[in-house]
Order: C-alpha cells, then sequence, then structure tokens
C-alpha cells in the first residue's frame, strides 16, 4: 500500500475534480491481482484524533472510484468498517438534528457551503453524534466524510448529477 497525502485545492468543484483525477492518474500500474495490484491511501483530512482518507482502488472497480474512510472511527453494527455509507452519515446527522437542535443550523450551514465548494471552518461547530456503541464523536468528522463522499460522487457520477445526489438525498430527509 503506498500511502500519500492530499490537499483538495480551492475552486469550483470541476477544479477540484480534475485536480483530484490528476492525482489518480500518477498512480503506479499494478502487475496483478492480490499483492501485484497497486493500492493507494490518500490521507486527506484531520480533526482532533480523527482522520479522513482514501482507499484506491475499490471493490467495485469503477476507474476514478475510490472509499472515504474515517479513522478513529467504526461503522455498522454486523461487520466494522471504516468507511460511512450514505445511511451511516444520515444517521449521524439525524442524532445531531434531534439532539443538538440550537446548534445544527451551523452544521447545515457547513454542508450546504461544502456543496457549493466553499472553504468552511468546522472549529465553531458544538455537536456530535453517537457511534453503535453509542460513543460520542465530534460532528466535523461526519461533515469531512460528506465533503469527500461529495468527491467521490463527482468522480463517479459527473455525467448525471455527480455531488447533488447525495445533497438531494440529505434535502429529502430535512438534514440540510
Amino acid at each position: 500500500m503506498t500511502t500519500k497525502n492530499y490537499n483538495l485545492p480551492d475552486g469550483d468543484r470541476v477544479k477540484k475534480r480534475k485536480e483530484l483525477i490528476k492525482c489518480f492518474l500518477n498512480e503506479k500500474p499494478g502487475t496483478g491481482n492480490g499483492n501485484a495490484a497497486s493500492r493507494y491511501q490518500y490521507n486527506v483530512e484531520s480533526y482532533a484524533n480523527y482522520g479522513i482518507f482514501l482507499k484506491r482502488p475499490t471493490q467495485l472497480n469503477k476507474g476514478f472510484d475510490f472509499t472515504v474512510n474515517v479513522r478513529g472511527l467504526y461503522f455498522k453494527k454486523n461487520r466494522r468498517y471504516s468507511n460511512p455509507s450514505h445511511g451511516d452519515i444520515m444517521e449521524a446527522l439525524s442524532y445531531c438534528k434531534n439532539h443538538y437542535s440550537e446548534n445544527y443550523n451551523s452544521v447545515m450551514s457547513a454542508i450546504r457551503e461544502i456543496y457549493e465548494c466553499k472553504n468552511v471552518d468546522l472549529n465553531c461547530l458544538n455537536a456530535s453524534f453517537i457511534d453503535y456503541e453509542g460513543t460520542k464523536h465530534p460532528i466535523q468528522i461526519i461533515i469531512l466524510a460528506i465533503k469527500w463522499l461529495f468527491m467521490e460522487q463527482d468522480c463517479a457520477y459527473w455525467n448525471y448529477s455527480g455531488r447533488k445526489m447525495l445533497f438531494e438525498e440529505l434535502s429529502r430527509r430535512e438534514l440540510v
């Protein structure tokens, strides 16, 4: 596994997508399956004791697809995963909305700004969510995961609606 650090550039979603894909284009090819495949981990965000990293390739092998993973946190009850599903994101935001209603407008605003490709200061947010074991974690890590899930959808579904798919689901559930 090759580990690299990556910083998403400022700009609109076109620029962000181009630069991320350009980074992937620099990967060295594999020479076969299993241990002969080239594997990459991109460290992209950190917050407190948590980190967001991308893993390539994915099991779906869609070319520019990747998984968004959270270091320091596991999701799901049956099998522990570090990559949150959209359902995990919805559950975390629902918990936050229900238990930190006085602060949730700031959470929604941060997600909307990230959707619009703006830089956001997440340090001012004062809210949490719980994992499947009932342990509290800062909502910032979910928001950073959402940022990269938006990027994943822009890479995988650019010719359709990209990041709009997740954003519309968040809107439908009144989470943004």
